[in-house]
């Protein structure tokens, strides 16, 4: 069963998010947010394009980034970012669809958490990466070129950068390229986990984290049951594959009371719920962390 509206972010308030977004690129590198008030719903904005009969139930990057700029993360590091220069490797399109994914989350990453020296480069590569993979976007040339001179605030940075992301979605699912956005699906999540996920320094300190990307086996069976529609794309399928054996290793972890979801689509924005708990280990969290891990190098090194 699909679960649509996902956990990831069920301690975003509407006005927590807001404080993001205005926020991101105006503290100095600052990620210690204040604002970690705890919220049963959270509004979030979507792309303007309507799709409210499309909803595969994976959060964007921006999402859950959003959710650890809120938690007041501290442990940003780009170290960990998919370099650019690994682009020209990336010749085949199920590479240029993963890697397309993974490029928007760094993208989003960087413009989230205020790395904004690296902004400019991400910006570029998945700009080049979309028209290989023949995706356009809903960019101007305005929007462009505030990008390219990095002069707009960081609320600016983050806006146009989702866009770039959630309007190629709209457009590889407008044109009915359902094995593309799977595995464009696949790479950004699974970027924004890997990132997450070594965001942990403390396991026990930063628990709360650890048990949101626990929560996401729930946002992984909805990209799994998402995949099997295109299961017959030799690409999906081995990747699906790899989701499958990650699956397993996440189904280990248990949860305490049951995740209540509610409230559909409602002018181009997405209303979340939730409230179970994820009792995870810290070897389970190390297991999955490594999968993870293992799953995105393969991405990346476009075996």
């Amino acid at each position: 069963m699909k679960h649509r509206f996902l956990p990831v972010l069920r301690l975003i308030p509407a006005a927590a998010l807001a404080l993001v977004l205005n926020s991101c690129g105006n503290d100095s590198n600052n990620t210690n947010g204040s604002d970690t008030t705890a919220a049963d719903t959270a509004t979030v904005k979507t792309t303007s394009t309507d799709t409210t009969s499309f909803d595969p139930g994976v959060p964007s990057p921006s999402e859950i980034f959003a959710f650890m700029k809120t938690a007041g993360t501290a442990n940003v590091s780009a170290d960990k970012l998919n370099s650019p220069d690994n682009e020209k490797k990336y010749d085949s399109k199920k590479a240029q669809s993963l890697n397309l994914g993974i490029y928007s989350a760094d993208l989003l990453y960087c413009a989230t958490f205020n790395v904004s020296n690296k902004v400019v480069a991400y910006f570029g590569t998945c700009m080049r990466m979309g028209d290989k993979l023949k995706v356009a976007t809903n960019l101007t040339d305005k929007d462009k070129d505030r990008i390219s001179k990095n002069a707009g605030n960081g609320d600016s940075l983050v806006a146009i950068s989702n866009d770039l992301y959630l309007s190629s979605f709209d457009n590889l699912v407008n044109n009915q390229r359902g094995g593309d956005l799977s595995l464009m699906l696949a790479g950004g999540w699974v970027e924004s986990l890997y990132l997450m996920s070594n965001m942990v320094k403390d396991f026990e300190k930063e628990k709360p984290t650890v048990e949101r990307i626990a929560d996401q086996k729930l946002s992984l069976d909805n990209l799994i049951e998402f995949m099997d529609k295109h299961a017959d794309n030799e690409d999906v399928k081995s990747v699906r594959t790899q989701m499958k054996d990650l699956q397993t290793i996440m189904n280990e972890v248990s949860s305490s009371a049951n995740t209540s979801v509610s409230g559909p689509k409602k002018n181009g924005k997405i209303v979340i719920g939730g409230g179970s708990k994820s009792n995870i280990t810290k070897a389970q969290f190390e297991k999955i962390a490594s999968k993870i891990a293992e799953i995105r190098n393969s991405f990346i090194s476009a075996q």
